[in-house]
C-alpha cells in the first residue's frame, strides 16, 4: 500500500511529521507491505540559491511583518514540538537556503529507493547540523552518504534534471489534490492528511486504508481531510 508524500526540507512540521509516521509505521504489523513516494513541494522558490547571509529570525520577521522576537518565540515554539519526537533542532544556526536542489536529490535517490534515507539526511542537514543544503559539496557529501555516486548527484547538480518533475508535483498537488499545507499525505489513493497529526492518528488512518487496500487493492474517490500542525503553501508555519 502506497503513502504518497508531499513536503519541502525547509518545513518543520514535515521532519516532525516524518517522525510522527515511522513511529506509526513501527507499531503497525504489517509495515513491510507499505511503501512511502515522496513528492515535493518548495515553499519559497524565490529564494536565490546562493545561501542568506541572516537568521531564520530576520527572515521570518521581513518576509511576514513581524518583530524579530515574535518569530524566535515561534520558532522556539516548534523546536519544543520537535523535541517531542526526538529531534533536536537549531534555529539559531539554520542556513537560510534554496531548497531546489535539495528537492532533486531526493528525485535522484528515488530513482535507487534511496528517497526516504534522503529526507533523512537532508531534514537533519538543515534543522538539527546547520547545513547549507543549496551547497553543491555539501548536497554531494550528503548523498554519498545515503550510498549515491559522486558522480551521478554531480551530472544531475549541472544540469536542470528534475526541475520539471518537481513543478508537475506542485502543480498536481494544487489542481488535483487542493493541497494548501504541507506535510500533505495521500493513504491508499484515499485518506488524506493535511499537516503533522498524533502517531496514533498516524497509526488510525494507517489501520483504516490498510484494510481498504488488502480487501479492494488501491481506492478510489476522496477520503475526508484530517488536519494537523503544517506549513501553509505561503510558507507560513503554524
Amino acid at each position: 500500500m502506497k503513502i504518497e508524500i508531499w513536503s519541502d526540507i525547509a518545513c518543520p512540521y514535515c521532519y516532525i511529521g516524518k517522525k510522527k509516521l515511522e513511529k506509526a509505521l513501527d507499531k503497525f504489523p504489517y509495515k513491510d507491505n507499505v511503501e512511502l513516494v515522496w513528492h515535493s513541494y518548495e515553499l519559497d522558490p524565490a529564494l536565490p540559491k546562493k545561501a542568506l547571509d541572516i537568521s531564520i529570525y530576520s527572515y521570518f520577521a521581513k518576509k511576514y511583518g513581524m518583530s524579530e522576537a515574535e518569530a524566535r518565540e515561534t520558532q522556539g515554539k516548534v523546536a519544543a514540538i520537535a523535541r517531542e519526537v526526538g529531534l533536536n533542532y537549531d534555529f539559531d544556526n539554520l542556513i537560510v537556503a534554496n531548497t531546489s536542489d535539495a528537492l532533486r536529490l531526493v528525485k535522484l535517490a528515488k530513482e535507487y529507493s534511496l528517497a526516504t534515507e534522503a529526507e533523512e539526511t537532508l531534514f537533519d542537514a538543515y534543522f538539527v547540523r546547520g547545513k547549507n543544503i543549496s551547497d553543491k559539496q555539501t548536497l554531494i557529501e550528503l548523498g554519498e552518504g545515503i550510498g549515491l555516486k559522486k558522480e551521478n548527484i554531480m551530472t544531475m547538480l549541472d544540469s536542470d534534471k528534475y526541475l520539471d518533475e518537481i513543478k508537475e508535483d506542485i502543480a498536481y498537488s494544487e489542481d488535483q489534490l487542493n493541497l494548501e499545507y504541507i506535510p500533505f499525505y495521500v493513504f491508499n489513493n484515499k485518506q488524506r492528511v493535511e499537516g503533522s497529526i498524533a502517531i496514533e492518528k498516524y497509526l488510525e488512518v494507517l489501520e483504516e486504508s490498510y484494510a481498504e487496500w488488502e480487501k479492494g487493492g488501491v481506492s478510489s474517490g476522496e477520503g475526508e481531510i484530517i488536519s494537523g500542525q503544517s506549513c501553509s503553501i505561503d510558507g507560513v508555519c503554524s
